[in-house]
């Protein structure tokens, strides 16, 4: 785990160089790249508990539709999770993911970046963040 967070924080850091960089536009190539080796260090924490109630269940990566997709399972059965555990979620993904600047650029630059959170009674939860680090939450049917 120690290692794969190690790649994690370096891919990170290559994240950061590729989205922002003042001197030159946004470059989906290398964004895509760089977000290519993320997705492959954070495979190795597939179905690791996030938290008490969470488990990551991986990244997803579509280059050619600026895709980002993470996917989460939550223990707590649908019912249980009510208007406000929805919105804190959907403040939470804003203020980790889409107010983060790699996140924010390339959201800024027509990127989808989503996560579902799956329940233990199969209810689907979506986030995505949107233009100007905002993020907003559907429940799909």
């Amino acid at each position: 785990m120690r290692a794969s967070l190690l790649i994690v924080l370096g891919a990170s850091t290559l994240l950061s160089a590729a989205a922002s960089s003042p001197s030159r536009a946004f470059d989906n190539t290398q964004f895509c790249q760089a977000v290519g080796q993320f997705t492959r260090a954070a495979t190795r924490d597939v179905g690791t508990w996030i938290n008490r109630t969470t488990r990551n269940d991986g990244v997803e990566l579509f280059c050619d539709r600026k895709l980002v997709h993470f996917k989460r399972y939550a223990s707590t059965p649908g019912s249980g999770l009510r208007d406000a555990w929805r919105e804190a979620k959907t403040e939470e993904w804003r203020n980790i993911t889409c107010a983060n600047a790699m996140w924010r650029e390339a959201v800024d630059n027509g990127w989808l970046i989503s996560a579902t959170v799956t329940t233990v009674s199969g209810e689907k939860i979506w986030f995505a963040c949107q233009p100007g680090g905002t993020a907003f939450h559907r429940v799909i049917p």
